[in-house]
């Protein structure tokens, strides 16, 4: 069986999950060093070759080391590997004339805490070249998961969540993050972790 290359709902444009990594969480002042972006099919698996990359930040002074022991990745590296940020901007745009997207449309972005990424992926990109790549409407597993919380908590159940982050989330229904807080393995274990509430929430 043929699977689709998108659900239905995206009405032509492309489901993708996404995940960033960073110097601080301050979007405009702190930069992106990470980057994945995964295109799903209706199936929400992945299903085309994902964009991954590391970028070179411009003001590693402004770096917060809480940042670094979180995502592990070296500065001297990043500085001396990483791509420029202007380049890997042009690269994306390539990746994504390269997925054929129908005319118009384009990413429907999946995420845990889609507005923390967005902030620092307009930053980036800037606005324009933002709205250009990435669909309004976008989907957040931190608030599906607070959803379910509220859904639960309405019927009097035990709520299924008690902490909303993507690693905890994750365990309740046995994902595996063998890399946590690598942008691709954020990524594709947020695409799992889609999937399994879905399901959970009956067809």
């Amino acid at each position: 069986m043929t699977v689709p290359n998108s659900l239905l709902s995206m009405n032509g444009n492309m489901l993708v999950a996404v995940d960033i990594e960073t110097t601080g969480l301050q979007a405009g002042y702190h930069e992106i060093v990470q980057i994945s972006v995964v295109p799903l099919d209706s199936d929400l698996q992945p299903c085309k070759r994902a964009f991954y990359v590391n970028i070179r930040p411009e003001h590693p002074d402004r770096a917060d080391s809480r940042a670094a022991k979180v995502h592990g990745l070296d500065m001297d590296w990043l500085l001396t590997n990483g791509l420029d940020k202007w380049k890997a901007a042009d690269m994306l745009e390539e990746w994504v004339s390269g997925l054929d997207l129908p005319f118009s449309k384009r990413l429907a972005p999946l995420s845990h805490n889609f507005p923390f990424e967005k902030g620092f992926l307009m930053a980036w990109l800037g606005k324009e070249t933002y709205d250009a790549l990435f669909f309004i409407h976008y989907r957040d597993t931190m608030a599906l998961g607070a959803m379910c919380n509220d859904l639960a908590s309405f019927w009097g159940k035990n709520i299924p969540f008690g902490e909303l982050s993507l690693s905890k989330m994750c365990s309740k229904f046995g994902i595996v993050n063998e890399r946590s807080h690598d942008a691709l393995q954020d990524a594709l274990c947020g695409a799992q972790l889609y999937r399994c509430l879905i399901e959970s929430l009956g067809g």
